[in-house]
């Protein structure tokens, strides 16, 4: 299993957890749609915008679930 398969596993378990419409569940959600337009994605400068949007998303999340505990 690749890392990046690892990690969509790991973000669908943990929206699962805490509910879809949870601000947890969304940002994993958002991370999802995020990576995947990522492997898909065509151009540097796409690439680049969506890096920087899912490092933010992380640091978002982390934050959440560092709230939750």
């Amino acid at each position: 299993m690749t890392d990046l398969t690892e990690t969509r596993s790991m973000l669908k378990k943990l929206a699962m957890a805490h509910g879809a419409e949870t601000a947890i569940g969304r940002a994993c959600h958002n991370l999802l749609e995020m990576t995947e337009n990522y492997a898909k994605a065509i151009g540097a400068d796409q690439r680049q915008n969506l890096r920087t949007n899912i490092e933010r998303e992380k640091t978002r999340l982390n934050e959440l679930v560092s709230q939750a505990h």
